[in-house]
């Protein structure tokens, strides 16, 4: 019996890990994104898109991104992002529902 309790923890963990792992990319990498990239650019820098819409011309992908350390709450760990490509090429890009600016 004490055997299973020792091996329950550790897997937990790596359960927890492993769920994590797909959410694993922090916002701040949102900065390195700028205007005229291509898909594949951003890709390597965001990771794989959590939702993708599309209009003819123009596609927009959302990611999940980790908010920064100090930012956190066991309530809200990460802030949706998008990046709208228009005829392949970042258009626009930013926190969804964040007030406009100006």
């Amino acid at each position: 019996m004490k055997r299973s309790a020792l091996v329950l923890p550790p897997a937990l963990f790596l359960l927890g890990a492993a769920l994590l792992a797909g959410c694993a990319v922090p916002a701040k990498n949102i900065d390195r994104v700028t205007a005229g990239m291509d898909r594949d650019q951003v890709r390597a820098i965001m990771g794989q898109p959590d939702t993708v819409s599309h209009a003819p011309g123009k596609e927009c992908a959302y990611y999940a991104l980790l908010k920064d350390f100090w930012s956190r709450v066991p309530w809200s760990l990460s802030e949706r992002y998008y990046v709208c490509f228009d005829e392949g090429k970042v258009a626009s890009f930013g926190k969804v529902d964040a007030a406009p600016s100006g």
